[in-house]
């Protein structure tokens, strides 16, 4: 700092307030300031700020994985989370151990590594909760238990995409309908958003009075085009499916083709929770319903934040974001006859 202040010619200090912000400086002085680091190459070192500090500014974002992989929904709300954080001056790293080695997590919190975690694909029941209130490290939950209580969140209004999807085949003239969900060992492990899905979906449709025919799918081109025989097996009156798995909708869309049905003038598919960028990618493009998962990546790297930095006191952060239906061109009315 004192070669960078000797080159700039400004004191120390200034050096020291341009890189903080812990007192206004001059535009003009902040450049030069700028210009003489680029010059000599200099570097803020994040681990001796985090001495002094005693922050090191890293958030944790805890994404398990599995056989299912990241899809682009995931990366989505990762991407969000991210780039908000590093506008805030935090860096982000991103952790993919499974939910049950609870050991390394523990490692991770009590170790003072980062300053908070983030925790993705939340179970009803989920171990980490209690290793992460155990090391009294900040974290919040992209997704929620099943009793979030005084905890951090921010989620998906389920029952309101539900309803959403529901409500938009009905008035298409749609009265037999599939929801395809994740797979089988996702339902039973108790991630909360499938079963929060999977509860609204049956709500929705009993309230709207159609027949709703539901099974789990593997993650898979595969397992869409099994899922879609399966489908039409236990009720070939189906002339539309609501899928909540973004990596199974190819193979149900290819299916269909192939059983001769043209999408949307014999079978309309609308996907939950899938991004915009996936959407536009398929053929025909997928009408859609969720909300913004950036969005919501932003918002929880935010609550996370301001719990680590104090600003989170008393009263838990917990938001729910609704979801919105985008019209594209796999969803048309239903046909006559079926």
């Amino acid at each position: 700092m004192v070669d960078v202040a000797r080159r700039a010619g400004v004191s120390p200090s200034t050096v020291s307030y341009a890189l903080t912000g812990a007192r206004p400086i001059s535009e003009a002085t902040r450049e030069r300031i700028q210009q003489a680091m680029v010059d000599m190459g200099y570097r803020r070192n994040v681990f001796a700020r985090g001495l002094k500090s005693k922050r090191s500014h890293i958030i944790a974002v805890l994404f398990p994985k599995d056989e299912r992989g990241m899809n682009l929904g995931s990366m989505e709300y990762i991407f969000g989370a991210s780039d908000h954080a590093q506008n805030r001056g935090y860096h982000v790293l991103l952790w993919t151990s499974r939910v049950d080695e609870l050991d390394d997590l523990a490692g991770l919190a009590q170790q003072g590594l980062v300053d908070g975690v983030l925790l993705m694909e939340v179970r009803l029941e989920d171990p980490r909760i209690e290793v992460l209130k155990t090391s009294e490290v900040a974290f919040a939950m992209l997704g929620q238990n099943v009793d979030p209580g005084e905890l951090d969140y921010v989620d998906t209004n389920f029952d309101q995409c539900a309803r959403l999807a529901v409500e938009h085949l009905v008035q298409q003239g749609h009265r037999n309908v599939g929801f395809v969900h994740q797979d089988a060992a996702t339902i039973e492990s108790g991630r909360g958003n499938a079963i929060r899905l999977r509860d609204g979906m049956r709500r929705a449709a009993q309230d709207a009075g159609i027949a709703l025919t539901a099974l789990t799918c593997q993650s898979h081109l595969a397992g869409g085009r099994q899922a879609f025989a399966e489908l039409l097996a236990a009720d070939p009156r189906t002339t539309a499916v609501i899928a909540f798995n973004e990596q199974a909708v190819p193979g149900i869309m290819a299916a269909a083709v192939e059983r001769g049905l043209r999408i949307p003038l014999d079978f309309s598919v609308v996907s939950i929770d899938v991004p915009e960028q996936a959407a536009l990618m398929m053929t025909p493009t997928m009408t859609t319903v969720g909300p913004c998962a950036a969005a919501m990546g932003r918002a929880a790297a935010e609550t996370l934040i301001r719990r680590i930095e104090g600003q989170q006191l008393g009263t838990p952060s917990q938001k729910l974001f609704d979801g919105e239906l985008v019209t594209r061109s796999s969803s048309g009315p239903a046909p006559v006859g079926r």
